[in-house]
């Protein structure tokens, strides 16, 4: 089973994934609004991360580090892959907040704020992502039950 802390370790994980995954999608966007959507995600997830990362230290756990690189987010050639990584950043980071708010609400005793904190942060991606599939023309952009 897992813990919660080991939950949230992969809710931090996800967010250095995406704060990687902007900076690396970022140059090869052609829109100049996509590149301020691109910077704007960016900094929410380097904000998701750093709060995520002291939450972390405040329950007297060790924030893990970000990896050196992310060789699966590769190769980025064009704008439309920029866009789709996108997506899939956000993806990736609702599916952990979203299994973070599950193994908090199954434990007996989660940290305070924890489920709170979880329900914001996959929200947030959850409208991050709408955004990035309308910019990249999706038929269908919505998604019905984001993080799963």
């Amino acid at each position: 089973m897992t813990t919660v802390d080991d939950a949230w370790q992969r809710a931090l994980d996800a967010e250095h994934q995406a704060v990687f995954g902007y900076a690396l999608l970022g140059p090869h966007l052609d829109a100049a609004a996509d590149a301020d959507r691109a910077r704007a995600c960016q900094d929410q997830h380097a904000t998701l991360r750093d709060h995520t990362a002291a939450a972390l230290i405040a329950a007297g756990q060790t924030p893990d580090s970000p990896h050196a690189d992310y060789p699966a987010l590769y190769p980025v050639r064009d704008a439309s892959a920029a866009r789709s990584l996108a997506i899939r950043l956000e993806d990736d980071a609702a599916a952990s907040w979203r299994f973070l708010y599950a193994v908090a609400a199954a434990a007996p005793s989660p940290p305070a704020g924890l489920r709170a904190a979880a329900q914001q942060a996959l929200t947030d991606g959850a409208v991050r992502a709408l955004r990035w599939r309308v910019a990249a023309g999706a038929a269908t952009p919505t998604v019905a039950f984001p993080g799963i």
